[in-house]
């Protein structure tokens, strides 16, 4: 059960900003466990479908992806090998650098990429509904502020809505 959002700007800038950080955790909850919802019913986890989303960009190294998802290598490799194993993923080395290895979407990953994009893209999008067309289009203009002010212009990487 989540706590009631307070809305009166009279309250005070103390108020405010508690109304405004419960509303982007409110959300970010929302989203989530929508990303979340659509993984497992692609049979993914959210980390191998944000994988898929990143990999759907362009092949990355596997030390770029380890800092993308904030993790070490053995970890990057383990969640690698389970993709591998699907037959989602595959490493290749990176001519000239024998110690490089990239990791591409074979047919079967970029099919499970498009798949789950097309659905989280369709339910986030549902959220959307009740809001007005001008309403959706200060909230994708306040969502790149946000973005841009937290250090991150533009879209960051795997920015598809997966």
């Amino acid at each position: 059960m989540s706590a009631p959002l307070p809305t009166d700007p009279e309250r005070g800038s103390a108020a405010a900003a508690e109304a405004d950080a419960l509303a982007l955790v409110h959300l970010s909850h929302l989203v989530r466990d929508t990303f979340t919802r659509v993984a497992e019913r692609h049979d993914l986890t959210p980390v191998q479908a944000r994988m898929l989303c990143v990999l759907a960009e362009r092949p990355h190294g596997m030390a770029e992806l380890a800092r993308l998802f904030g993790v070490g290598k053995a970890n990057l490799t383990g969640l690698v090998d389970r993709a591998a194993q699907r037959r989602l993923v595959e490493r290749s080395l990176v001519p000239g650098d024998r110690r490089a290895v990239h990791v591409t979407l074979t047919e079967d990953g970029r099919r499970s990429a498009l798949a789950f994009h097309e659905s989280v893209t369709e339910e986030l999008g549902g959220l959307l509904a009740p809001l007005a067309p001008q309403a959706r289009a200060d909230l994708r203009r306040s969502a790149v502020a946000i973005a841009e002010a937290a250090g991150t212009p533009g879209a960051p990487p795997g920015h598809q809505a997966c």
